[in-house]
């Protein structure tokens, strides 16, 4: 199921992919290209108002993590980064504002929300649990919550955004994977 966030006319919204047809699956080639990433791996930073609680998490240069497209989970593998998401000490921390705040980078970037679902159980329960743990800085609620995924499509790349959230914090994943082209001579 792919939801869109409505928007306030004072920011730019994220396009949606275009919805699947009842029976059909997410197709990646769907997204519109973006221009251009902004900056270097993970390309995007908590938005003001936001902290991460802990320590950094350092940046996995490869593996292999699930994303959840609205009907199956994708099993991306390249660069990962993960991080727990907190108020800092100047706000109070709201879901909405970070969901938004979100939408907004990832659209500046020309990115796509794909989703705003929850994943079923009976797929969160194929996930192996040792990557349930060593990932859950990002995946976070992921059993529970709805999460709102993002795709940043280049010719050469797709990073992946994975956002959940609920009333006092929040988890997000950015996965890199590289995609191979091939040459015509």
């Amino acid at each position: 199921m792919t939801t869109t966030v409505t928007a306030p006319s004072s920011r730019v919204a994220p396009t949606s992919a275009p919805p699947t047809a009842e029976g059909s699956a997410f197709d990646v080639e769907s997204v519109p290209l973006a221009q251009d990433l902004p900056g270097t791996f993970p390309y995007f930073t908590l938005p003001a108002g936001f902290e991460n609680p802990n320590r950094d998490e350092p940046v996995r240069p490869r593996d292999r993590v699930p994303i959840w497209t609205g009907d199956r989970l994708e099993w991306v593998i390249g660069k990962v980064s993960q991080s727990y998401i907190h108020a800092d000490e100047d706000h109070a921390f709201s879901k909405f504002a970070l969901i938004d705040a979100i939408d907004t980078e990832v659209a500046a970037a020309g990115g796509s929300k794909i989703t705003e679902s929850k994943v079923p159980e009976e797929l969160v329960d194929t996930i192996d649990e040792d990557l349930l743990v060593g990932f859950n800085a990002g995946l976070g609620g992921i059993y529970s919550q709805t999460v709102n995924t993002y795709l940043i499509r280049t010719e050469d790349r797709r990073v992946w955004i994975h956002l959940t959230a609920d009333s006092a914090s929040g988890h997000w994943l950015i996965a890199e994977e590289l995609i191979e082209t091939t040459t015509t001579k």
